[in-house]
This record gives C-alpha cells, structure tokens and sequence, in this order.
C-alpha cells in the first residue's frame, strides 16, 4: 500500500460545495479546473507508480547494513579503492514521497588517520533531500546509512548518476512557474517570489547579448505580471515596470549592451500556467511539446519505412510516434511516393523489341548487354528493331527512378555486320575451358581484346592468324566478350569460360 498518496483535505467538499456568496463562488471556479487536474492525475498515477517510485528495501541500490536493527539500509557513494576519486565531493539526494512514520539517515566516513565517523541522524522529510560530504585530500569511504527500507521514493541520484529503481515520470505537456526547476526562489517571496535568470556578470561576454524569455501562458494566475531586473553600467540595479502576462504568447527581450552585467525576469506568482518556454532560444526543461513531422520519401516500387511496414504504394496517412528518454514525443506522418514501372519486354516478329510499361512518362532507352549495357545512339522509343544481331535490354526512367528490364537475343533480318556478310570469322570451342582457336576465312590477320560482362579487360592481342590459339584456363568461370578487330570492321563474340 502506498501511503503517499493523499488527497488535499477537504478535496471534495471545495470542488462540490455550493454558495450563494459570489466572490467566494469566483474562488471555487478558478480553483476547479487546477484540483480536477491534480485529482486526475492523482487517480491515473495509480497505474504506473511501482514503476514510478520504489522503496529503500526493494532498489538493489542500497546494500545491507551491518547493524541490522538501527541502520539496516546502505547506500555506498565510494570507498578506499576509488583512490583519487574517493576525496571529491560525495552527494545523495533523493525525494521521497513517504517517510515510513520519521526514517531518517546518516552519514558514515573514515578519516584521515582510517578511523571511521559517524554523524548525527537526519530525519528524512517529504520531497526533497540531499546531503553532501566535502572534498577532503586523502583516500576515505563514505557511506549513507538509512533506519528504514519502507521509504519510499521517486527519485534518486548519488554523485550525480540517478538511480535504476525507478523510471521518471513522463515531461509534462504544461507547468506551473511553481513546479518549474527553470525558475529559482525570489529574495522577495511576497511580491517577486520566481525568478527566471537569463545571465549574470560572471557570464562576461555572454551577458552583453540580448537577453529573451518567451513563455506561451495558458493561465495567468487572475492577472499575474513580470518585470525585468538588471544591472547597469555602474554596477547599480534597475527594476522594470511590471508587465501583465497574457493568455498565449508573451515575450521580453532585454537589448545587448557594451559591459557585462546581470539580467533576471522576475514573476509575481508561482501559479502562472504555461506549455512553451525558452530562454535565449533553449526550450525549457520542464515541459515537452508534440511535434510533428513529415517524412518525404519517393521510392521505386516498395520502401520499408521506421514503423517496419513495407508499403508497395504511395501513402500519406501512415504515422509514427518516437518518444524521447523525458517521455516527448514526436509524431512522425509519412509522405511516400511509390512509382512503380513495369519492365516487361516483348519480342515482337522474331526481329523487334517492345516494352510494355504502359505508365505516362516513361522514357525509354535501349542497351547493347554484350557491350556493357551501353546505351544505343537515337533508340528511345517504345520499340527497338536492332539492325545487328545481338543481346539488348531497354531502361526505363520515371519519376527519377530507373529499372534495366532482362536481356533478349535477336536476330536481325534486316542486316549483317561487314565481317559476318563478307568474311567468316568464329572462334571456338565455345564453351571451352583452357583455350580459344581463331578461325579465319577472308580475312589474313585480325587483333582481339578479351573483356569481362563489366567491361573489365583482360587480354589485348595483336596480329593473330588463322587458328591462332588463346589460352584462358586462369581466367574465373563466366562470360566474357573477344571482339575481334580488323581492317573493314569489328565484331564482338560472347563466350563461356567453364
């Protein structure tokens, strides 16, 4: 059972009770909304608060102690082994939300001749405490001993590293000046009890700039204001007029000077309500926005996006919500283009290609496969007749996407390179696994250039005749191209190195 949660006495008889006295009747009103809100929150916390608070006894951060009955609860913040680290400063705090009837704690140190000290008992209060033990100039433990594992927490840090035991609470969507830690307590509690410090002397340069504080109030606090304090050039203090904050967007900017000096925005009311706030342009702390995003992507035919779908059509309504180590979050739509394109290629009378991408705007360009893919002069229509026999493929292009479709042999009909119309030229055996012999008829003498799919050469050699033999048994299993060069022209065989 968790004792901490209490309701402020008299919850309900102050949110319900009925009078005919009409100031008193404004007072209920204005009070409404804010203790509907606590009670809200009170109720839903509910849920999560064994993963938003522990006890002493339950967080393997504290070890037992060795006197079980007066201080059975350690929380170790460094010993003898740390060396030089053991001598900085040595800090707990923690903020607790039930005190287990008057827990209290102490501290426990050696000193510098090892002997060990122990302190006076500190009673622990509701909310927050802290202690710190000063740096010293020799190795030493320190120790803090509790009297009860039934504390029971919300936060908790030792030498700055906050615990595991418990997960904080989200960020809030809006703040009261009060619950803000951005704020700090005015000298003057009565009339400027919160103080937002934009920059003091001993910021030097930094302090001559401008100085600005935006604040987005969605509650005024029945007419609360704020004023400007700041140092002049002589070192004396100036006090602003007050300024009435306002429902939505209220700004001050305090212009840039020549010298350093020290600027604050001081508020009449701990009870202002806001869900924006920088200073200098840096977001507050103590809040968090929801903001959202658009993610614009064009893709070829499918795209994978964070949420881990795979979407093979455009979509503009899926979203995505990150959320960030404060509980922020940040809601992601997405904005995809799929363009698809259809490759298919038809042979068409043995002797013409034609592509079947019926998709408005779609280029076309034809490739020669047995020349790596090289694009073809002038061939940029949905139908290609080649004019020499060969392997070809088309790319199409739409919407800065690109697809190659697959490879197709044809045969021209219409004409025959030079050398195969007037000379006879082959090479075999193809496939072949050691070597390739040169046949030649017509034609005395030719060079040759070995070349791999990629275009990778190989072999270039000059002057072979008739049976000329071509040793590849090093070369790596797969297809490659000689082309053959003479005189009256050139032709390029595709072969098979087994």
């Amino acid at each position: 059972m968790h004792k901490s949660l209490r309701f402020p006495p008299n919850l309900y008889c102050r949110i319900f009770i009925s009078t005919n006295n009409f100031s008193f009747k404004n007072i209920i009103l204005k009070k409404t909304k804010r203790l509907f809100l606590v009670f809200f929150l009170v109720i839903t916390s509910l849920n999560v608060l064994a993963q938003n608070s522990s006890l002493i006894s339950a967080c393997s951060d504290f070890v037992a102690g060795q006197n079980v009955t007066t201080w059975p609860h350690v929380l170790i913040a460094t010993t003898v082994a740390d060396s030089a680290l053991s001598q900085g400063t040595q800090t707990f705090t923690i903020n607790v939300t039930d005190t287990a009837n008057g827990a209290s704690f102490r501290v426990a140190k050696t000193t510098a001749n090892g002997n060990w000290f122990f302190g006076n008992p500190i009673p622990l209060i509701l909310g927050s405490n802290s202690f710190t033990v000063p740096a010293v100039t020799f190795d030493r433990s320190v120790k803090f001993q509790f009297s009860n594992g039934d504390v029971e927490f919300d936060a908790l840090s030792l030498n700055g590293v906050n615990s595991t035991c418990v997960t904080p609470l989200p960020t809030p969507s809006s703040s009261l000046i009060s619950n803000c830690s951005d704020f700090i307590a005015g000298q003057n509690a009565a009339t400027w009890p919160y103080i937002l410090v934009a920059t003091t002397i001993a910021d030097g340069l930094a302090s001559q700039a401008a100085q600005t504080f935006t604040m987005n109030v969605t509650d005024t606090a029945n007419g609360a204001t704020v004023r400007v304090y700041k140092t002049t050039a002589n070192g004396s203090n100036f006090f602003g007029t007050p300024i009435p904050l306002t429902l939505g967007s209220n700004s001050v900017t305090v212009p840039a000077v020549t010298f350093d000096r020290g600027v604050k925005f001081q508020f009449s009311s701990g009870d202002i309500e806001f869900d924006a706030l920088s200073l200098n342009g840096v977001n507050a702390n103590c809040i968090c926005a929801t903001f959202s995003i658009s993610d614009v992507i064009e893709a070829c035919d499918s795209y994978t996006w964070i949420d881990g779908n795979t979407y093979t059509s455009s979509n503009n309504t899926a979203t995505y919500t990150l959320t960030s180590v404060n509980g922020c979050d940040s809601v992601i739509t997405l904005d995809l283009t799929i363009t698809s394109i259809n490759s298919m290629v038809d042979v068409v009378n043995g002797s013409t290609l034609q592509a079947q991408s019926a998709t408005t705007g779609t280029s076309y360009q034809w490739l020669d496969c047995n020349d790596n893919f090289a694009p073809i002069s002038g061939e940029t229509n949905v139908t290609f007749t080649p004019q020499v026999s060969g392997n070809y493929a088309v790319e199409l292009t739409l919407n800065n996407c690109s697809v190659i479709s697959d490879c197709f042999t044809i045969t021209s009909t219409s004409y025959k390179d030079i050398l195969e119309k007037k000379y006879d030229v082959k090479i075999f055996p193809n496939p072949t696994t050691n070597e390739l012999i040169i046949s030649l008829e017509g034609v005395n003498i030719v060079d040759i250039v070995i070349s791999d799919i990629k275009g990778k050469v190989f072999l270039k050699q000059y002057g072979l005749f008739d049976q000329s033999r071509i040793n590849i048994s090093e070369y790596v299993a797969g297809t490659y191209f000689v082309k053959i060069l003479t005189q009256a022209g050139s032709k390029k065989i595709r072969v098979i190195k087994q």
